[in-house]
């Protein structure tokens, strides 16, 4: 397996193009952005997909290489507006954080749980582990995004 010959680091970008790759394959017509600043937030996303060619739902991703700090990842994730939001959590073993750090406080939303394996080649794969519920999300958030889509192209994204 290639995890034992890569960084962190590297293991990190990896899962983060994995995770890409899968919502970009669930998404209909998506533009994603890796390491993205995303407002009103002061430090990186991971993973931040718009769905609908940048004029859709807001989806975001936090990658856990290791088993550490999931709690504080998913409490981090509940203060970003997002509709949906999800940690991917890299690896075979079935380390995940308690249920109860994955629903918002008012009920509505869920954090989604994606598991990215590494096969015996060095290839890797997304699943949900937990599907995700949508957030409620003030509609100021869409004049944000069309600013942010506006003045970053993406790294992904269906060109026509």
């Amino acid at each position: 397996m290639l995890r034992s010959v890569l960084s962190e680091e590297q293991q990190h970008s990896r899962v983060k193009n994995a995770v890409a790759r899968f919502l970009f394959g669930m998404l209909i017509v998506p533009k994603i952005f890796f390491d993205a600043r995303w407002p009103p937030r002061k430090s990186e996303v991971d993973v931040l997909a718009v769905d609908r060619s940048g004029a859709g739902e807001i989806h975001v991703v936090e990658v856990k290489v290791a088993s550490s700090k999931l709690e504080e990842a998913a409490r981090s994730l509940m203060e970003m507006p997002a509709h949906f939001k999800y940690l991917a959590l890299f690896g075979n073993g079935s380390y995940r954080p308690s249920d109860s750090v994955l629903y918002s406080p008012d009920g509505m939303g869920r954090i989604g749980l994606i598991r990215v394996r590494e096969d015996g080649s060095g290839n890797l794969s997304a699943e949900f582990l937990i599907r995700p519920e949508r957030f409620r999300l003030n509609p100021s958030y869409f004049r944000q995004i069309d600013k942010f889509t506006a003045t970053r192209p993406a790294d992904m994204e269906i060109r026509q």
